[in-house]
């Protein structure tokens, strides 16, 4: 898929969801929450990230079952390192955004399952024909989250918790936030997104599956 394919999913994709947040703290705060600005303009750059994760590994395309699976682990990589790296890359900012944002998530093992199941929800999706499932994928992303903590516990040791916390929301609810948000974030981009992409980019939508 070209960069111009990508980000007009994006954007078709970040609308609602933008919209959807936007509400979602308006109900929080009706409710006494207090989280800080710096948590709230960090939550719509990390749902942005999201949905360009998205975007970028096919689940914006109507579905279609016809699986493909390999699951043979590591040889791709080898035969194809770039794809390897790529994916690795793909996953690093998943590993800074969650304990950035929530403190229960300040903890690597936290960060690697929640990474694989981001992971392993969009290989799922892929059998429905936005690609190709593979393990390699799920490793690779994985190993992406955890060395993305790796990048945040270097980094956050040259700040003090005073500026962590401008970021961090410590609510009991935190821990499942980001999980809703990643699953209203699929329901969105195979559903909705789909409408609002016909709509703005109707003329370029022909022939976008056969691209991918």
């Amino acid at each position: 898929m070209d960069l111009e394919f990508i980000f007009n999913h994006v954007i078709s994709g970040y609308l609602p969801i933008m919209a959807l947040l936007i509400l979602y703290f308006i109900i929080l705060k009706s409710f006494g929450d207090r989280s800080s600005k710096g948590h709230i303009i960090l939550t719509f750059i990390f749902s942005f990230y999201l949905v360009g994760v998205l975007s970028a590994t096919g689940v914006c395309l109507k579905a279609n079952f016809s699986p493909r699976f390999s699951l043979l682990p590591f040889i791709d990589m080898i035969r194809g390192p770039k794809d390897a790296i790529l994916n690795v890359i793909l996953f690093l900012p998943l590993g800074i955004f969650l304990p950035l944002l929530y403190e229960q998530y300040n903890s690597l093992s936290k960060v690697l399952l929640l990474g694989f199941l981001f992971s392993l929800s969009i290989e799922i999706i892929q059998m429905f024909g936005f690609g190709t499932t593979d393990i390699n994928d799920l490793i690779t992303n994985t190993f992406g989250a955890v060395l993305g903590y790796g990048v945040y516990e270097l980094l956050s040791r040259s700040f003090s918790d005073s500026l962590v916390g401008k970021f961090q929301t410590k609510g009991k609810y935190s821990f499942y936030e980001p999980v809703i948000l990643w699953t209203i974030t699929i329901l969105i981009m195979l559903t909705i997104q789909l409408y609002i992409y016909n709509i703005l980019f109707a003329s370029k939508m022909s022939g976008e599956i056969q691209k991918w």
